[in-house]
């Protein structure tokens, strides 16, 4: 028996029951694609001739079992070597635009978090790849090379030609910096929102 694909969903410090997912290559050309808890009660089990087929089997069963933001990632069909732009809100909650060439993603836990995909890419104009964790957060992302630009995020209070003054529109996190975004950036093959609404009243991204 010979894995083909393995992944490990939930579990760890998380409050999430852990589900492995493994597609492995049987004796005789058969392929098996199942889902087990931890305590080996399984969960799906589905089998297939070829290994495309188990493939398909295998990406299926992540999306049954994966979180909100590991499938609507997942569902993006991210292709290796693609060029897309990433909009999210940085730790001071402020949006960036981080344009890259795809690698590819993993779905993983982060200390309490469950719902975690792990990015590596090549940021455009640099040759070592990175990697991002994406939680807890919102994210968008779009096909191609995107650029943000100042007035996109920014006001200009004063620009008399030697000095230039601009405030931030919103405050940090502030859910509308997302909304704004979404129509200025085109092609979009992920938006995934995730607001958070504070005893203020006010929305947070």
């Amino acid at each position: 028996m010979r894995t083909i694909k393995h992944t490990e969903l939930g579990g760890g410090y998380t409050h999430k029951r852990k589900i492995i997912v493994d597609t492995c290559e049987l004796a005789g050309g058969e392929f098996e694609t199942m889902a087990l808890d931890t305590e080996g009660n399984e969960l799906t089990c589905k089998s297939s001739t070829t290994k495309a087929g188990a493939i398909v089997d295998f990406n299926n069963a992540l999306l049954e079992y994966a979180e909100p933001l590991q499938k609507a990632i997942l569902n993006a069909r991210l292709v290796k070597g693609g060029k897309y732009t990433l909009v999210y809100c940085n730790d001071f909650g402020f949006p960036v635009s981080v344009k890259i060439t795809f690698e590819f993603i993993e779905l993983t836990t982060y200390a309490q978090h469950s719902d975690v995909v792990k990015m590596l890419f090549v940021p455009y104009r640099k040759r070592k790849m990175r990697g991002k964790y994406f939680y807890n957060m919102s994210v968008m992302i779009f096909e191609g090379w995107q650029d943000m630009k100042e007035e996109d995020t920014k006001t200009v209070l004063k620009d008399d030609g030697v000095v230039k003054t601009t405030i931030s529109k919103y405050a940090c996190f502030d859910s509308r910096y997302i909304d704004d975004l979404e129509k200025v950036f085109k092609n979009p093959v992920v938006i995934y929102k995730d607001y958070k609404t504070g005893v203020n009243g006010k929305i947070y991204a």
